[in-house]
């Protein structure tokens, strides 16, 4: 069966984005080229992406006019938009998911395929750990402090213990780390 996995930035003290969603902070760190392989490799490995509003507006905007391998990926993959605001969608192979989160996942991990990839945004990613829906956490910590934002993890009904699988350090000072649910390993 397919895995969900949530794969997303955020800083040391926790803060997927500034306080009014602003992502400048990521591009304060340049990406070194052992990050971009991992993430090359990473999107080989999935073949449908979820997506908030704000995120899907954000890369709708930006990965159509790119080229290279990566952007062929990012553009080629299944995408699926959770909003209640937006009506139509331009980016191609994008869709407006309409039912229950839970129900519109399970469906997508029943179907063949690879893994499914969570991109954002914080939101989108709160509301999924909240519902116990994600099966892996891969989180890229950089080392930056923000001091405000929206964190990653927002209120969640119970603790969640996790298994570290992997950690892996970049020449940029970045960390990703690997977390599966420990009461599912």
């Amino acid at each position: 069966m397919r895995k969900v996995i949530l794969n997303m930035r955020m800083t040391l003290d926790g803060f997927a984005c500034g306080p009014h969603g602003e992502l400048d902070w990521m591009f304060r760190i340049p990406t070194t080229p052992d990050q971009e392989l991992a993430l090359l490799e990473f999107e080989r490995a999935v073949d449908t992406t979820l997506l908030g509003r704000v995120a899907y507006l954000q890369q709708a905007s930006y990965w159509p006019g790119q080229t290279g391998e990566l952007a062929d990926l990012v553009n080629s993959h299944a995408k699926v938009v959770f909003s209640k605001t937006l009506s139509s969608l331009a980016w191609n192979n994008a869709r407006l998911a309409t039912g229950d989160p839970a129900d519109e996942i399970a469906r997508l991990k029943r179907q063949p395929g690879k893994d499914i990839y969570v991109s954002g945004g914080a939101s989108l990613a709160q509301s999924l750990s909240s519902a116990d829906l994600i099966d892996e956490y891969r989180i890229t910590v950089y080392p930056l402090v923000l001091g405000s934002g929206k964190p990653l993890f927002g209120d969640l009904p119970a603790a969640m213990p996790l298994k570290l699988i992997s950690a892996t350090t970049f020449d940029s000072g970045a960390a990703q780390l690997v977390y599966e649910r420990a009461d599912r390993a």
